[in-house]
């Protein structure tokens, strides 16, 4: 955290300590861990999972900071629903640099603060999405893994979990993470970047080289490592062949 800039790094350990309770908005260890043991995640909870709540906590915390600080206007369901072609269409630019600042403005006209944070070791995070307000909703991602098609499920997946689930919980995207909700959302990422009757064409043809996996990513207006993650992922694909199509990102994150 010190390192990332989110903790003034301090010799004096009472002095970090304080500076840690500040970062939470807190006035005790104990308070603590009495809002975050609390805290109604949305899956299972075990041994493993309570293992990571400290760097979990931390993590999410800097996500608040930052969507905190976005300006939105009042969450607006239709909006985010029209909004989706856009935000696909965006998966065809490679550069980071053009596609984020779409992606936030988009979401903020929606009610949905958009904030990128770096993983911290030990979160075994790659997405949350949770509700600051009644009418302001955040998605944070970070770039776990890197490639294209990871993000881009991760982001639609976030997107299901806003329009299809309640406002109470905190839905985190972690090792552990399988309920019926998650298979939801998944199912709705899945569709919203290849819809179901497009996808069933390319499984039927049973061509999955490189042209094909072009024309038929052209064709649905995505990108073509994202064809390649879904192929892969319904082992139709081997892991090791065509992700020379996948795109790999490298950006400035908001936290």
């Amino acid at each position: 955290m010190t390192k990332l800039g989110w903790l003034k790094p301090l010799q004096d350990k009472v002095e970090q300590v304080r500076e840690l309770l500040n970062y939470f908005g807190i006035a005790s260890p104990a308070e603590w861990r009495d809002i975050w043991s609390n805290r109604q995640f949305a899956f299972r909870k075990s041994e493993a999972f309570e293992s990571h709540l400290g760097p979990l906590s931390a993590w999410l915390r800097r996500g608040e900071v930052v969507a905190r600080e976005i300006a939105s206007q009042p969450f607006e369901q239709a909006r985010l629903r029209a909004s989706l072609p856009n935000l696909r269409a965006l998966t065809l630019s490679g550069d980071p640099r053009e596609f984020v600042p779409r992606m936030i403005e988009l979401f903020a006209t929606a009610g949905v603060a958009l904030v990128f944070v770096p993983e911290l070791t030990g979160c075994c995070a790659s997405g949350v999405t949770q509700w600051l307000t009644s009418e302001k909703a955040q998605i944070q991602l970070t770039l776990r893994y890197k490639t294209d098609d990871h993000l881009w499920f991760t982001f639609f997946h976030e997107v299901g979990h806003i329009l299809l689930h309640g406002k109470k919980e905190v839905f985190v995207e972690w090792d552990g993470s399988d309920t019926d909700k998650e298979h939801q959302a998944n199912c709705f990422a899945s569709e919203a970047l290849i819809p179901a009757l497009q996808w069933k064409a390319i499984r039927s043809a049973g061509r999955y080289g490189k042209a094909a996996i072009r024309n038929f990513a052209a064709s649905v207006g995505v990108a073509p490592g994202i064809v390649v993650g879904r192929l892969q992922h319904e082992r139709l694909l081997p892991p090791s062949h065509c992700n020379d199509l996948k795109w790999r990102y490298q950006f400035k994150v908001q936290g």
